[in-house]
């Protein structure tokens, strides 16, 4: 065993009298080798033969000392590939001597066992010199006592002690039992070093089973998870909660000295200005009531909205998001000015939506906004409707102001008549249509509701003249003419063709602007609105041939007469006329590969501008009522020849009405009231 040429040498399976022999060996040939005057630097190397050159040099690295693990590492592929013992893969290299301080190779003797140092001093490798673990390779001049002091020791040492490997307590990484007999008792630090049989965790192999649905993985919870407090709202609060949500309740629970009170916080202002100006303070020099966060509205229990943001201010007042807190419930309220006329036109549409949601509408099927109540807050009227979601102008600008499709432009129209339908079979006008006014109930469905009542009048008590915003403003607004239900059908036309288009199609700066852009591309209005209208002369004149017709003034000449600073304004579109703007709108890309689709929008096209020509029919009387175009085919979706006229209708010359109808329409407009 001891011949390197027979096999694999370990000295870790040599019996202790072999061991004992081969210490006494080396020592004898290290001190022969000295009295011949040559070295071998106190070992003999197991892992080389006996003709092998041997090494002169005095220093040697950490990479060129022998290795003080078992396995072979030098050994030749050759006589690996002939043996029949298996050589397991080298384990990687401990730590260099000189990573630990010079106190760690004291080696102090545990408490009780005063042979540690000499019994740790026996345990280096054969590969060391035996002087210290870690020590250089020894000079020729004490190499030959430093082997006669090992041989000594090694022969007082115990028989049982010579089983255990020879290892570095450093080393000592593993309690497998490497000499193949049974181990005997080891002394107090080798037990400390062994793991115990006992303390093993047996490895269980997982078990695979087929999972077909959820319920096969068969998921755990913890009853009371961890790191989680108790809670009065649940069983359970987590951390994350803890630190946040309910950071108060854990500062109380921390400390019982600690107090939260809500009225302690920076209120944060909304209303801008916010400094007090009137009504004792409270209000802005805009008679707005100024609004913080938080703030409270109402005195009464059952009406008490506490304000959580600002949703829209204007004119009238300011919408704020509030909730109820009795019921918890989130509405909009609406807090007007202070000034009396608003208040009386706030007033107004009280009433106005009261009737609509108690008797015209009580279940709510026609669009109309629900007013849950009313109250007085610090002289300001306060209204309390249904929370909504965004508007149609909202709507265009989220789609980058690019048109709608048909389909939707469809369903929203038929809604918008339902409500008109309602409005005009109770001889109520809307008097401010726009889309602004128009609000989706949800983000997640196309449901319409008509709000902004605040203009809103009956048929028979048209007390204002300037009314609408320009914009969707009818022509016999501008004209200052009677009117009646017929201006909301003119602003749905506008709407309608602003959700085709994805802008106004009459963005006019000015009255002047708003009048020409609509006769250059409609045409004139009939001349007997132009005879009535009170504002006539201010935007067209009488042709001087034959003293009846009437032309849209020159921009020079309006502001030669108004000394004013008109411009021509801005062209959003290549073409003029109606049928032009809607036909050469650009389409969508998905249709251009189509043709089948392309001649479907072609012919949608055509409907819409016969639907359009029909709302913003320039004469208020013959201008389609909301049941005569719920009818359209537009709206209906029955096919479209190219002319279509309300049932009980005939088509009549442009420009001209009809003399059966002379006494029929002057009646009709003498019935109506002209605002002053």
């Amino acid at each position: 065993m001891s011949d390197p040429d027979k096999g694999l040498w370990n000295p870790a399976f040599m019996t202790s009298a072999q061991q004992q022999q081969l210490q006494l060996q080396q020592a004898a040939a290290a001190a022969a080798a000295t009295n011949n005057g040559t070295t071998n630097h106190g070992f003999r190397n197991p892992w080389h033969d006996a003709g092998a050159s041997k090494r002169n040099s005095l220093v040697f690295s950490h990479q060129q000392q022998l290795p003080t693990t078992y396995e072979e590492e030098l050994i030749s592929r050759a006589r690996r590939r002939n043996s029949s013992l298996v050589v397991p893969p080298p384990r990687a290299a401990g730590p260099a001597p000189d990573a630990y301080p010079p106190s760690h190779h004291a080696f102090l003797p545990f408490q009780g066992y005063p042979n540690y140092a000499q019994e740790m001093h026996r345990r280096q490798s054969v590969a060391v010199a035996p002087q210290h673990a870690f020590a250089l390779p020894p000079t020729t001049a004490n190499t030959a006592a430093a082997a006669a002091a090992a041989a000594a020791a090694a022969s007082a040492l115990p028989e049982s002690q010579f089983h255990a490997p020879m290892s570095p307590f450093h080393r000592k990484l593993s309690s497998y039992n490497t000499s193949g007999h049974v181990p005997l008792p080891l002394s107090p630090p080798m037990k400390q070093l062994r793991r115990h049989q006992d303390d093993i965790i047996p490895v269980v192999l997982p078990q695979t089973h087929r999972v077909t649905s959820k319920h096969d993985l068969r998921p755990t919870s913890n009853a009371t998870p961890k790191y989680r407090r108790a809670s009065l709202d649940s069983r359970t609060v987590s951390p994350l909660v803890a630190l946040t949500k309910a950071l108060t309740t854990t500062y109380t629970l921390c400390s019982p000295e600690f107090s939260y009170q809500t009225s302690r916080n920076p209120k944060r202002v909304l209303t801008k200005p916010s400094e007090g100006k009137h009504n004792n303070g409270f209000d802005n020099i805009n008679s707005d009531y100024i609004l913080y966060v938080n703030d409270v509205l109402g005195t009464e229990q059952n009406r008490k909205y506490l304000v959580l943001d600002i949703l829209g201010q204007g004119t009238f007042g300011q919408v704020v998001k509030c909730q109820n807190m009795l019921t918890k419930e989130i509405a909009a309220v609406k807090v007007v000015k202070s000034k009396s006329e608003y208040l009386n036109q706030s007033i107004t549409e009280a009433k106005i939506l009261e009737l609509l949601n108690t008797k015209i509408d009580p279940k709510g099927e026609h669009h109309f906004l629900q007013m849950h109540e009313t109250f007085v807050h610090k002289n300001h009227l306060c209204l309390v409707f249904e929370l909504l979601s965004s508007n149609l102008y909202e709507l265009l600008k989220q789609n980058q102001f690019h048109g709608l499709s048909m389909s939707l432009i469809r369903t929203f129209a038929r809604q918008l008549l339902d409500s008109l339908c309602v409005l005009k079979d109770n001889k109520l006008i809307h008097c401010d249509l726009k889309p602004e006014n128009i609000l989706l109930v949800s983000l997640d469905r196309p449901e319409l509701k008509v709000i902004d009542f605040g203009s809103a009048c009956e048929e028979s008590r048209t007390l204002y003249t300037y009314i609408q915003s320009r914009f969707y403003r009818a022509p016999e607004i501008i004209l200052g003419i009677p009117y009646s239900t017929g201006i909301d059908m003119w602003s749905l036309g506008c709407i309608i063709a602003e959700l085709f288009l994805g802008i106004p199609i009459f963005p006019g700066s000015s009255e002047f602007n708003q009048i020409t852009r609509i006769v250059n591309t409609l045409g004139l209005p009939p001349t007997w609105m132009l005879d009535m209208g009170r504002n006539s002369g201010n935007f067209l004149t009488k042709s001087e041939d034959d003293g009846k017709s009437w032309n849209v003034k020159a921009v020079e000449e309006y502001n030669a007469d108004f000394h004013a600073n008109e411009n021509p304004g801005k062209q959003y579109f290549k073409w003029t006329k109606l049928e032009d703007i809607i036909d050469n709108y650009r389409f969508s890309k998905k249709l251009l590969g189509s043709p089948y689709f392309m001649e479907k929008e072609k012919l949608d096209r055509k409907c819409l501008t016969h639907f359009l020509k029909g709302l913003l029919d320039l004469n208020p009387l013959e201008r389609w009522t909301p049941p005569q175009a719920a009818m359209h085919p537009f709206i209906t979706q029955q096919p479209f020849t190219g002319e279509w006229y309300p049932p009980g209708t005939e088509p009549r010359a442009a420009g001209k009405v009809p003399q059966s109808e002379d006494v029929t329409a002057t009646s009709e407009i003498d019935k109506l009231k002209i605002g002053h």
